[in-house]
């Protein structure tokens, strides 16, 4: 399978997963599914792909800005970076929605929250520590 059919299939079951998220985004089992199939499938894919595309001396490429960028001047690579975004990503939306059902938050202030990290993973994360904070009056993990 080639690098393009790979970035469509993962992105299009990113996209199905934050969508089941935002419909359920306080059902248990909708994030074991998520973390145990979801996320536990993008890893493999990611350490796959990673073991595939990247040799020793490709990690010297990440100490500098411009060697990072060298880096991701491939599709390779940069699939290697997408995967790594959706995993991680998504993993941060479960991280939200068991936090958020824990603090008892109305899940309609958690849904817009879903496609900021979605979207941009640690502005979503921020947008959600705001709002638990400002609604628990504590900040804490």
């Amino acid at each position: 399978m080639n690098v393009d059919h790979i970035f469509t299939i993962a992105s299009s079951i990113a996209f199905l997963s934050w969508t089941i998220l935002v419909i359920y985004p306080y059902s248990s089992r909708v994030r074991n599914f998520l973390l145990g199939g979801v996320v536990t499938c993008f890893s493999v894919i990611y350490a796959s792909l990673f073991l595939c595309y990247f040799d020793p001396e490709s990690f010297q490429s990440f100490s500098t800005l411009s060697g990072l960028l060298s880096l991701f001047s491939n599709k390779e690579a940069v699939l290697v970076g997408w995967i790594h975004y959706l995993a991680f990503d998504l993993l941060t939306g479960l991280y939200i929605s068991k936090d958020a059902e824990n603090n008892k938050l109305n899940h309609w202030l958690v849904r817009p929250v879903f496609l900021f990290t979605f979207m941009a993973g640690p502005l979503g994360f921020l947008f959600y520590v705001i709002i638990r904070t400002i609604k628990t009056r504590k900040y804490q993990f």
